[in-house]
């Protein structure tokens, strides 16, 4: 057992993810559970007296529990489907299982979408709820969350050593590959080989794949160094030569691990093999995503937290991305396309996820630097003791740890371009000097070094702090505000764009795949105009995602919103309605009960409804609601559900 868990990487992420969620009382009487994707138990916490009555069926760690192995139950019905699934009771193939329910979810891996393993929630039956399922759902999001995290701290790994490589062999084509076989970046002497690869489609993924999974390397040896520093550290494996008709020459590969775990490799084809490549300046580096790029316009706020190099071609966003049709966006977007005709620092104030590295990659679009790298860097992520270091570089031996070679900053790699500083005001006083000194003298003097270096970098700085706070605190310096302070965009707030909030909702639903979900109720549609979105852009997206993964039919209904979106809702005025109309039951929901004159014509067309459809879920189905919605609804008109409907007065 204890080998079989240290073949799981994403364990001590999924272990931490338990733990945050076990303590809490909606585990009362419940265990979590984790299994592989062959369905083998690895661990279990939770309720004492549940842990020990389903050891008695061997659910426990180590047991496996595939549909092949026992038939319907949780997990394994989970990895079968590759769906949330709720097993209650006699759903179960054994029977000694049906004193027992099981809401499992699935656990995907971000880069590549496999299904790694399942999250299990078990407990008696007699404590099935629906919201089950919806709890465990939910902590499977919060894990996929932190793999999201582990996989961008690889991807600046690997970005780290491509860096270096191009440094040290400017006139060579070197690409790096994430472990899903996808490039991700790529120096100027390798484009033609970039645009060969693309051209072979899967073929050419397949092979990078291989390629960067591949390794020479010792993984016992490897795994136990990373055990002795106590966790799993970014490990390069031996170099090794590596042939492809692909890439027509014998490249020299640099695979890259994080612990024993293969997460891509930097490939490097000697300038003299690398045939009609066209040797240029190591700054010149176009950063490739193919996944980011599918759409180019996708409105979205997200602001990935991680320091991240970037070519034209994966500039996600243009400035029509700034999705919306309130007044106030279209007084940003024509100011933002007046700065992109200038070289001078912008300053984006705003709330988190209002959209600030959307505008900062449009201006970037829209200006004479478009064909220059775009460099984002975020100051909150950055450590405290390498700040200078990674905004300006360092040179070989500056400090303990120091790269051998020493190292390019985001200046030098976005010099040419624009480097986007996000939330400037969390960078240290110190860092806040030196960058003042840049912007004033445009030269940056690597960490060790007595000379300075000339760049030539576009600005563009973005925080969600009250400046006049900040200021007032010392927490962000006047003289540097004052020099960003230039051309300065605060960009509203989600609540405060009327109707935008639905407007966003349906473009992100209609984005979504693999769901049933294609629709709202109009009460849904009420909670999203109401609601007053703290998270902006952000929040609605990702909410989106998750009702979109929990809807059970092709409406979302208000039963699966947060809580804090339903009291929004029930808090709302009641709305004119037709009783006539199908489409108008969400309405009537709240108003049959005080309007006589309404509830009359509800039965009616209710008991027409339910007469008209062979099930009772079909005709909830047709309206929009689950089926115990249609319960509560018949029930509060004076209605008892059945196959046809009577009078429960």
């Amino acid at each position: 057992m204890a080998a079989l868990r240290d073949d799981i990487d994403w364990l001590p992420h999924a272990d931490r993810a338990v733990r945050a969620h076990a303590g809490g009382s909606a585990l009362d009487g419940h265990i979590l559970a984790l299994f592989d994707a062959n369905a083998r138990m690895l661990a279990a916490t939770g309720d004492p007296n549940a842990l020990e009555g389903l050891a008695e069926i061997n659910f426990r760690p180590g047991a496996l529990w595939s549909e092949e192995a026992v038939g319907t139950n949780g997990p394994g019905t989970a990895l079968a489907l590759a769906r949330a699934v709720h097993i209650v009771g006699a759903e179960h193939f054994c029977e000694r299982w049906h004193g027992w329910h099981c809401a499992a979810a699935p656990i995907r891996d971000p880069l590549t979408q496999e299904v790694l393993g399942v999250l299990d929630l078990s407990g008696l039956r007699e404590r099935a709820h629906p919201h089950t399922l919806s709890l465990a759902s939910a902590i499977a999001v919060a894990l996929e969350q932190r793999l999201v995290a582990r996989e961008s701290e690889r991807r600046v790994t690997l970005l780290r050593r491509f860096g270096a490589l191009v440094g040290q062999y400017p006139g060579d084509a070197i690409l790096v590959v994430d472990r899903a076989g996808e490039i991700i970046a790529s120096s100027s002497p390798a484009e033609r080989l970039v645009r060969r690869l693309a051209a072979s489609g899967r073929d050419a993924t397949d092979a990078l794949r291989r390629i960067s999974t591949a390794s020479d390397v010792d993984r016992r040896a490897l795994n136990g160094t990373a055990r002795k520093r106590g966790r799993n550290l970014p490990s390069q494996s031996t170099v090794r030569d590596a042939t492809h008709p692909l890439l027509g020459a014998t490249a020299a590969v640099h695979a890259m691990h994080d612990g024993r775990t293969p997460i891509g490799a930097c490939v490097v084809l000697p300038a003299g093999q690398a045939r009609g490549h066209r040797p240029e300046a190591a700054r010149n580096v176009v950063a490739r995503s193919p996944r980011a790029v599918a759409n180019p316009t996708t409105p979205s706020a997200v602001v990935t937290p991680v320091v991240t190099a970037r070519g034209p071609s994966t500039v996600r966003y243009t400035m029509d991305a700034l999705f919306g049709r309130a007044a106030v966006l279209d007084d940003v977007r024509r100011f933002a396309r007046a700065c992109a005709r200038t070289d001078l620092p912008v300053l984006l104030l705003g709330e988190s996820g209002t959209g600030k590295e959307v505008v900062a990659q449009g201006i970037h679009a829209a200006s004479p630097r478009a064909h220059a790298p775009f460099v984002a860097v975020n100051c909150a992520a950055l450590p405290r003791e390498l700040v200078e270091s990674e905004l300006f570089g360092h040179v070989a031996g500056a400090f303990s740890g120091a790269r051998r070679d020493g190292a390019i900053g985001k200046f030098e790699a976005a010099d040419g371009g624009t480097l986007f500083l996000d939330e400037i005001g969390e960078l240290p006083p110190a860092a806040q000097a030196s960058l003042l000194r840049v912007l004033q003298e445009g030269e940056i003097t690597r960490l060790g070094a007595t000379a300075g270096r000339r760049v030539d970098v576009r600005i563009i700085a973005a925080t969600s702090r009250d400046i006049t706070n900040a200021i007032a605190s010392g927490t962000l310096r006047d003289d540097l505000y004052h020099r960003l302070n230039v051309l300065t965009i605060a960009l509203p707030p989600l609540r405060t764009r009327h109707g935008d909030a639905v407007l966003l909702a349906e473009y992100f639903l209609g984005q979504t795949r693999g769901t049933l979900a294609r629709d709202f109720s109009p009460r849904v549609r009420t909670a999203f105009e109401r609601y007053r979105w703290p998270g902006n852009v952000r929040e609605l997206e990702n909410l989106l995602k998750r009702l979109a993964a929990l809807a059970e039919g092709p409406t979302i209904t208000e039963e699966i919103l947060p809580a804090a979106l339903r009291e929004v809702v029930d808090a709302a005025p009641p709305a004119a309605v037709d009783v006539t109309d199908v489409s108008a039951f969400d309405a009537l929901d709240d108003t049959a009960a005080a309007v006589e004159s309404h509830r009359q014509a509800l039965r009616a067309r209710y008991a027409t409804l339910i007469a008209g459809h062979a099930t009772m879920s079909d005709a909830a189905k047709s309206i929009g609601i689950t089926r115990s919605t249609l319960y509560r609804r018949l029930q509060r008109i004076g209605l008892a559900p059945g196959r046809g409907v009577r009078d429960s007065s």
